[in-house]
Order: structure tokens, then C-alpha cells, then sequence
């Protein structure tokens, strides 16, 4: 007997251990890729800061808004990255990555068992990873990935246990959390849902620890002082809700259909699982489920939240809409989805363009080493025009000697900085006197907009001095590098 106890346990714990390569080899897939992710340079120059022994608190990198200041950064995931990618490479960001986005997929698993079968729960995580896939990046939001996540395992043992004690733990989560990144504040929303929701319809909990969660939420609201900027993480959110107003850009536009599929798919059976377990489900499901849908529908990239969210009520779903053997049905119907949800190419391009270090996250086609090299070795140095997407580039090749027009982050500059970019973009004489300052400026080739100076530089003024196929160089004639132009 002791010995078949034993050959189960065995099973068991290679049937887990094979789960978790699963997921990690899904999470490398969307790693370990060519990626164009501007902001990751901005964020390696301030972890260099950091590294250094510098908190960043005002625009260092800017020639035009020097003291401006920053109420809060990512300072610890700055740090993080900076240290992976100058000690280990690229490689060690997009393994680092991979890891979080797997930890997130595992505690999503975690706490979709505590309600739903083992079936439901791989069909959940696999169409959850679809609708991780586009916002897969070198980014600290992957971790709030994890962050989510863990509060919702939090909320189903409180749940399980019908008991407060396990959101114990959110306050020192947010904690941590706040120093890495902004999105924090959604775990101290979910916690304080959980309270509210459980105090006005008790289901899982008494009214007295519905008020105990509550008052967890308070602290894990003052928990997101526990960082160098107190209080100023709170105020940077507040002001990032204004952002689309002066500004546009793709990641706060709402997400679209052939980037997107997998999460409107997601959405939808969000609303069959509501409908599913009507008669059992949770007045903080349908509440969560709406406001993260309502913010998902609105900037794409607040899609996972809806998944990392709601998983374990889809998975509940699930059991109760199919019930006994026809799950394993289902789990072969949703491999078969998977590959019909990646509709941002073939499912073979994912292990096809499986791309480790080297060109991956700098992309030679969007980024230039040479240009920056070009740079360095001719000298230049002061305040530059810098493509908006090109701006954490330079900051981070070229600062402290060379100092950036604009960068993509949008909080480290006053609005109506952006504002003049734009409106200059549509009148050359005002362009000219916007930037009457510098005399180089750094401009992206392929990416064209209003804010990347492309086409507005006079050419009976300027001239090029360097271009490849990523980055092009132009230099003020009358200026101290007009010698580089070679009078074309």
C-alpha cells in the first residue's frame, strides 16, 4: 500500500512539475522574441541613475524641462533591469520576463482550483496567455501581472476559508509592489471591492470581517507610500488619467480586433460564466468583471487585467457548462481556439521567430547602435531633437552629454510641451522657433507622426549627416556640426 501511495505521489508531483515547464515554455514563447519596446530605454538610463545611487526625481534627461518634476518612477524594476541587462544582456530582461509572466499564469491556476476543476483551470490559463500575448513586454506592468494576481489568490482563500486572514498579506504586497510599479493601485481596488461587496451582500464573509477587509484595503491604500516618492505614486496616477487628453498614443487607444481577438473572446465568456453560475455567482464578480471590461474596452493596455481578474469564475463556468468528461471535450476545442485567437499571425511563427538576445530588443530595423555610435565618436553633445520613440534611446546611449527634446514619458513633461510639438508639427514657422535651440537633431525613419519632427526640418537649413534604415541625423548648417553634411 505504502509503495502505491508512493507511485501516486510521484505522479503527482511530475504531473505539477510538467504544468509548470508548460506554462514557463508558453511564457518564453512570447518572451524570447523580437520586440519594439521604446520605453525599456528610458527605464535602463534611470536604473543606471539609480544604480548609481541617484533616486530620480526631476527630468535630468531633458534639455527642456530639466527640472520638471517626477512624482514617481519605477525605480526598484529601473534598477532591476538595468542591472540584468548590463551584467547578463538582453537575454537576462527577456528570461526575467518570461519567469514573472509565468508566476502569473501559475498563481492565476492557483487560485482558479480553489473553484473550479483541473481541466477548466489549463483551459482558463491557455486562453489567458492569448490574451497576455500582445501585451507581453520588457515592462514593469509584468509584474503587476503577477501583483494581480496574487490578490486574487488572496481573495479566494479569504473566500475558501470564509475568514479575512488571508488579506493580511495585501497590505505588505502593495508595499512592495509600489516600487515597481503604478498598477498597484488596482490591488488595493480589488481588496477594497472585496470588502465593500462582501459588507452590502454578505455571501463569503460576515459583515464584521466584510469591515475588516475594508480596513485592510485603507492600509494597503497607505502602503503605497512605502516607496521614495510617498504619496506622489497616487498623484502620478491621477495625472496619467489625463493623459489622453493632450496626447494620443497606440497603448491608450481602445484595442482592436486583429491585435485583440483573444481578449474580446475572453470578454464574452466572461458574460456566458456570469450567466452560467447566476444562481451561485459573487456580487464582487459581476462588479469586478464590469469596471475591468469597462477599463480594458477603453486603453488596450489594460487588457490582461480583465483575465487575471476574472479567470476563476470563467473556470467555475466552465465545470458547470460542462460537466464530467466533456471537459477533456473542451480542453481539445480550446487548443484548437488558441491558434484561431492568435490572430496576430501564424501559431509556427512563434516558435519560428523564437529570438534570444542580440537584435531582440533592440531591433535593427527600429533602433541604431551605429547611429548612436556615429554620434559619440563626432562629438555631439547639448540639447538634441529627439523622435518621441527615440528619446528614452538617446537618453540612454547618449546622457549626460547629449540632453533629449522629448521622450514617451509622458509624465516627465508639463502637457502643453506635447501640445506645441503637435500644433508645431503643422506649421513650419512655429516648428523653427520650437526648436531654435538645438542644432541636431535624432529622427526615426520608419516611425513617422507628429511628434517625431519627421519632414519639418527645412532642408535649406539642415541637412543629414548620418542615416540607415532605422535613425537618421540632422545637424543644424549654420550650427557647430554643419561640417558633417558634406554640403548636400
Amino acid at each position: 500500500m505504502s509503495t502505491i501511495l508512493m507511485m501516486i505521489q510521484s505522479a503527482l508531483l511530475m504531473g505539477k512539475t510538467l504544468c509548470c515547464a508548460g506554462v514557463l515554455v508558453a511564457a518564453s514563447l512570447i518572451s524570447f522574441r523580437s520586440t519594439y519596446e521604446p520605453d525599456l530605454w528610458w527605464h535602463l538610463a534611470q536604473g543606471r541613475e539609480v544604480a548609481a545611487g541617484h533616486i530620480v526625481r526631476t527630468n535630468l534627461f531633458s534639455a527642456t524641462y530639466a527640472d520638471y518634476p517626477q512624482h514617481h518612477t519605477s525605480w526598484l524594476f529601473d534598477a532591476g533591469a538595468y542591472l540584468l541587462f548590463t551584467r547578463a544582456g538582453p537575454a537576462a530582461i527577456q528570461g526575467a520576463q518570461a519567469l514573472l509572466i509565468a508566476a502569473a499564469l501559475v498563481v492565476v491556476a492557483l487560485a482558479a482550483r480553489s473553484r473550479a476543476s483541473l481541466s477548466a483551470t489549463v483551459a482558463v490559463c491557455a486562453l489567458g496567455w492569448a490574451v497576455i500575448e500582445p501585451r507581453a513586454l520588457p515592462r514593469p506592468h509584468v509584474f503587476s501581472f503577477v501583483g494581480i494576481a496574487a490578490c486574487v489568490y488572496l481573495i479566494e482563500r479569504a473566500r475558501a476559508t470564509t475568514s479575512w486572514r488571508p488579506l493580511r498579506w495585501a497590505p505588505l504586497l502593495v508595499a512592495v509592489w509600489s516600487n515597481i510599479h503604478l498598477e498597484c493601485v488596482f490591488g488595493v481596488a480589488l481588496v477594497g471591492l472585496f470588502g465593500v461587496t462582501e459588507w452590502l451582500r454578505p455571501r463569503d464573509l460576515s459583515r464584521r470581517d466584510a469591515g475588516r477587509v475594508i480596513a485592510i484595503s485603507l492600509a494597503a491604500t497607505l502602503a503605497t507610500a512605502a516607496n521614495p516618492y510617498g504619496f506622489g505614486l497616487l498623484r502620478h496616477t491621477w495625472l496619467n488619467s489625463f493623459v489622453p487628453g493632450f496626447i494620443s498614443i497606440a497603448e491608450l487607444q481602445p484595442p482592436y480586433l486583429s491585435n485583440y481577438l483573444a481578449f474580446f473572446t475572453w470578454a464574452a465568456l466572461c458574460v456566458v460564466a456570469i450567466a452560467a453560475t447566476w444562481r451561485s455567482v459573487r456580487l464582487f464578480d459581476v462588479v469586478v468583471i464590469a469596471i475591468f471590461a469597462a477599463i480594458g474596452f477603453r486603453y488596450l493596455r489594460l487588457t490582461p487585467l480583465l483575465f487575471l481578474v476574472s479567470a476563476t469564475l470563467v473556470a467555475r463556468g466552465i465545470d458547470v457548462a460542462l460537466p464530467g468528461p466533456r471537459q477533456w471535450r473542451f480542453l481539445g476545442l480550446s487548443a484548437v481556439t488558441i491558434g484561431l485567437i492568435l490572430a496576430r499571425g501564424p501559431s509556427p511563427d512563434l516558435v519560428r521567430n523564437l529570438q534570444v538576445g542580440g537584435d531582440a530588443l533592440e531591433p535593427p530595423h527600429l533602433f541604431s547602435p551605429r547611429a548612436m555610435q556615429f554620434a559619440r565618436e563626432h562629438g555631439f553633445a547639448g540639447p538634441a531633437f529627439t523622435s518621441i520613440n527615440l528619446g528614452g534611446y538617446v537618453a540612454w546611449h547618449l546622457y549626460p552629454t547629449a540632453r533629449v527634446f522629448v521622450d514617451s514619458r509622458l509624465q516627465a513633461y508639463p502637457p502643453e510641451h506635447f501640445r506645441a510639438i503637435h500644433d508645431a508639427a503643422f506649421d513650419f514657422a512655429q516648428w523653427d522657433r520650437l526648436t531654435a535651440g538645438v542644432d541636431w537633431a535624432v529622427l526615426s525613419v520608419p516611425r513617422q507622426n507628429p511628434l517625431s519632427g519627421a519632414g519639418r526640418f527645412d532642408p535649406q537649413a539642415w541637412g543629414s549627416a548620418y542615416r540607415d534604415g532605422a535613425v537618421e541625423i540632422l545637424v543644424r548648417r549654420s550650427g557647430r556640426y554643419g561640417a558633417l553634411t558634406g554640403g548636400s
